[in-house]
């Protein structure tokens, strides 16, 4: 399978996933096959890209940007790079969703918080985090 087969593969897995969380937010059995099956293909894809990636990557490394630039360079390291975005960003959406369904916020202002961490991860858990706050009356707390 190819690079750009991948792509389309995990971010469509994505997508149909986050679809399916919004529709079916409050049965306990989305959170299940999201997390013991969604989560772990993605991780052990992540991990065979990111293996490759960063096995035959050159002088990269986290201490700059310019470090990180060079382990990106290859493209199996992009990919594990998009495939950490998107399973991540799920399980915030993940979380958020379990977290909404409890404090019964409403389904739209909910739809609207995962669109944009669907989209813009952090904005939307920062958004997520003031309409909790708004909807319960306290400042943010610790999970």
């Amino acid at each position: 399978m190819n690079l750009e087969s991948v792509f389309s593969f995990v971010s469509t897995l994505a997508l149909f996933s986050w679809i399916a969380l919004f529709i079916f937010y409050s049965q306990e059995w989305i959170y299940r096959l999201l997390f013991s099956g969604i989560l772990i293909i993605l991780a052990l894809i992540y991990l065979y890209f990111i293996s490759v990636g960063l096995y035959s990557g050159g002088n990269g490394g986290f201490g700059s940007l310019a470090e990180v630039r060079i382990l990106f360079e290859k493209d199996e390291a992009l990919l594990a790079g998009w495939i950490h975005y998107l399973a991540f960003d799920l399980f915030v959406g993940m979380w958020t969703s379990r977290d909404a369904w409890l404090i019964k916020v409403n389904r739209w202002l909910l739809l609207a918080c995962l669109l944009f961490t669907f989209m813009l991860g952090p904005i939307g858990f920062l958004i997520y985090f003031i309409l909790r706050s708004v909807k319960t009356k306290t400042p943010v707390q610790s999970i």
